[in-house]
């Protein structure tokens, strides 16, 4: 499938004379293709997603671009389309774009990422898919998702226990109880006003978010930062994009950096700022212990099969610093307090 016959031939759907075509990088569920036309540099890339999938994701794009986002123009189709179907797979072509890279261990940088973040979900609001779009919802359903969560963690610590002689094991169930605990107490901080109003009520969330943000998705030119392109977006609240984002920067200091988090938050408020108790459920998003899931997950499961046993060690004993200093920040300055 990573042909560039297969590329030429989506590539001829589209109004534009190709010169070259380059296959840039292959992964489990996304090849690229750089593309060079007479009308410039293309990027092509082919993602493993149905049509109606692929669809929402375009339209959340041209939503963007709609609303004068600085994201990386997605190319039409002769016919107008906004991406191309081809059984389980999807293409979709988009001007290149080139710039600095973004750095984790820039604060400058970072701070910029994070307004950025803000005007991304400013310029999110008001998306409306089309019928044909297969879109993905999940407002109102953190609750669940936690409790489901914290089951499976229960279900690991069982597990665990029979392990005596695994040192993964051992330091998992010195912890574990901390972090039910934690995730309970994230649980009871969903049940709020707050949160029923922005999922469900009459001012709910009408924007979408990425699900995965990643610095990779953004380069920085001379007149301002840019995505690339907008990888799968999920209609749901605004702070899981900044629980995911604050994890991945403190991942990379193997701490949380309290005086770090404070800077990007304030950074997130200077372009999109929330209220108190929006802030109050950030708290509950960043209070369960995702990090320390993600690796319990993977571990018991299997998931990473190139993961030797001194990196999962190193994975868990990385997360389980950043949960612990991370909880104590929290418990010692609420959200609302930083800005």
């Amino acid at each position: 499938m990573q042909s560039p016959w297969i590329a030429a031939k989506v590539l001829e759907l589209y109004p534009y004379q190709v010169e070259q075509i380059e296959l840039q990088s292959v992964r489990p569920k996304e090849t690229v293709w750089t593309v060079a036309t007479a009308e410039g540099e293309k990027m092509l890339r082919q993602r493993e997603a149905v049509p109606g999938r692929m669809l929402f994701y375009a339209e959340a794009h041209r939503h963007l671009q709609q609303r004068q986002f600085p994201i990386a123009p997605l190319c039409r189709t002769k016919n107008g389309g906004l991406c191309v179907a081809g059984g389980t797979q999807a293409y979709a072509l988009y001007d290149a774009v080139s710039g600095k890279e973004v750095s984790y261990y820039d604060v400058e940088q970072l701070e910029h990422v994070f307004e950025f973040l803000g005007l991304f979900h400013v310029a999110s609001q008001q998306f409306s898919p089309s019928p044909k779009a297969k879109k993905r919802n999940r407002l109102g359903k953190w609750p669940k998702t936690y409790t489901w969560k914290l089951q499976e963690l229960s279900g690991y610590k069982k597990m665990a226990a029979s392990f005596v002689d695994d040192p993964f094991s051992i330091l998992f169930s010195e912890t574990v109880g901390a972090m039910l605990d934690a995730g309970e107490e994230a649980v009871e901080q969903l049940d709020s006003d707050a949160y029923a109003e922005w999922t469900a009520g009459p001012n709910r969330w009408t924007g979408f978010i990425h699900k995965d943000i990643s610095l990779s998705h953004l380069v920085e030119t001379e007149e301002t930062m840019m995505m690339r392109y907008l990888p799968a977006v999920v209609i749901d609240l605004p702070v899981r994009d900044i629980q995911v984002l604050l994890h991945k920067v403190m991942k990379k200091m193997a701490v949380w950096d309290e005086e770090l988090a404070a800077r990007l938050i304030q950074a997130y408020h200077r372009t999109h700022p929330l209220t108190d108790e929006q802030y109050r459920l950030l708290e509950a998003e960043l209070l369960f212990p995702h990090l320390f899931a993600s690796v319990a997950r993977k571990y018991y499961l299997g998931a990473k099969d190139n993961w030797s046993d001194e990196k999962y060690m190193w994975e868990l004993q990385t997360a389980i610093t950043v949960e612990r200093t991370k909880q104590d920040a929290l418990r010692r300055t609420p959200l609302p307090s930083l800005l």
